[in-house]
């Protein structure tokens, strides 16, 4: 399960990092757009480029947390404990 939670928590960081990059990306090319067809005044809208990057440095806090975050979320077993009958008690001659 933390494999499942760790994978989804890396698409999520980044795709929040991709449109942190879009969106700055796209003021710039909105900005160079206005530069080119000589708009007086030039227009920037700076909180573009700050949600831009809010939305960029909490994709790379989910990417580099990942570990991080599925442990904390998930509460199974580990997945890479191959026996565990030690932990269950059960008797195995009543089938």
């Amino acid at each position: 399960m933390k494999r499942a939670v760790r994978t989804l928590i890396l698409i999520i960081g980044v795709a929040v990092a991709l449109f942190g990059v879009l969106e700055i990306v796209l003021e710039i090319a909105h900005h160079q757009i206005q530069v080119r067809d000589h708009v007086n005044p030039v227009k920037n809208n700076i909180w573009s480029y700050v949600i831009g990057a809010v939305l960029l440095f909490v994709g790379f806090i989910l990417f580099a947390g990942r570990n991080s975050l599925a442990e904390q979320l998930t509460d199974d077993f580990d997945d890479d404990d191959e026996n565990d009958d030690d932990k269950i008690d059960v008797d195995k001659t009543d089938v």
